[in-house]
């Protein structure tokens, strides 16, 4: 019988056989991160190997995977003792760095929004499951900033430079059909059997070997390219630095919650 255990009030852990779950369970902001629970999530992550976990699947709550970065939770921690640099080195970063560091597959199950650094997020799994209703957006440059939670690394990677570049540079949605047609989605499943699919992907996956897994994973990982993850990380924070004071960040993000068009400005 499969156990839950909330890790925080936010993220909910559960074992499902040699499947762990971890969830996202914000759905009244259709599963915004904010530092605390990318932490949540990263311990979550770390903890499975332990646990006898074979497969880890990432989730969230509620119809959504993560609409992103929760501006309203992140805003009043950003001042002049934390940095967005200090945010993303501390919290976001970690959490896809222990994504592509554990020797188990990380499954992204994405039903809903994969947006911002939520797309990110799942960029940085292993294999990615969507629901038919699953749509992937880096939103990014809405509000003046740069994927920053590695995309500029991973997403390259999956579709292309000209379809990421034109993904970062619009913002625009891609829904499920064209992310699977792209090479960013491994498989697409109903809505309304997308749980059941995933488990049962899942499941399989934890049947193989796990120490092949491992060093396949490893290996893959470590021939992407000259540049590391790691590097491609530290570039991000530090534009993403630069990005926020500039006049636009402000501007963005003031338009978006006060649901209006931005006036950017370019400086």
């Amino acid at each position: 019988m499969a156990t839950t255990v909330a890790a925080a009030p936010e993220v909910v852990a559960e074992r499902k056989g040699a499947v762990k779950w971890i969830r996202i369970n914000r759905p009244q902001v259709k599963n915004a991160i904010t530092p605390d629970v990318a932490d949540a999530v990263r311990e979550e992550v770390e903890k499975a190997t332990t646990e006898g976990a074979r497969v880890i699947v990432l989730a969230g709550a509620g119809g959504a995977f993560c609409s992103g970065a929760d501006l309203k939770a992140v805003g009043p921690r950003l001042g002049e003792n934390v940095s967005v640099r200090d945010v993303l080195v501390n919290h976001y970063h970690p959490l896809v760095l222990a994504m592509t560091r554990s020797p188990l597959p990380v499954i992204a199950a994405v039903d809903g929004a994969a947006a911002g650094i939520g797309c990110d997020i799942a960029l940085a799994a292993d294999i990615r499951l969507v629901s038919d209703r699953a749509f992937f957006a880096e939103i990014f440059v809405n509000i003046n900033l740069m994927p920053d939670g590695g995309g500029s690394f991973t997403l390259s990677r999956l579709v292309g430079s000209g379809r990421a570049l034109e993904m970062a540079m619009t913002g625009c949605r891609v829904p499920a059909a064209d992310a699977e047609r792209w090479g960013m989605a491994n498989h697409v499943y109903p809505t309304d059997q997308f749980e059941e699919n995933v488990q049962q992907f899942a499941a399989h996956l934890a049947e193989k070997a796990p120490l092949s897994i491992a060093q396949s994973k490893a290996a893959i990982r470590a021939n992407l390219g000259n540049a590391t993850f790691e590097q491609a990380l530290a570039r991000e924070a530090d534009t993403q630095q630069k990005l926020v004071e500039t006049h636009d960040f402000p501007e963005g993000v003031m338009a978006f919650l006060a649901k209006r068009k931005p006036n950017f400005l370019g400086k």
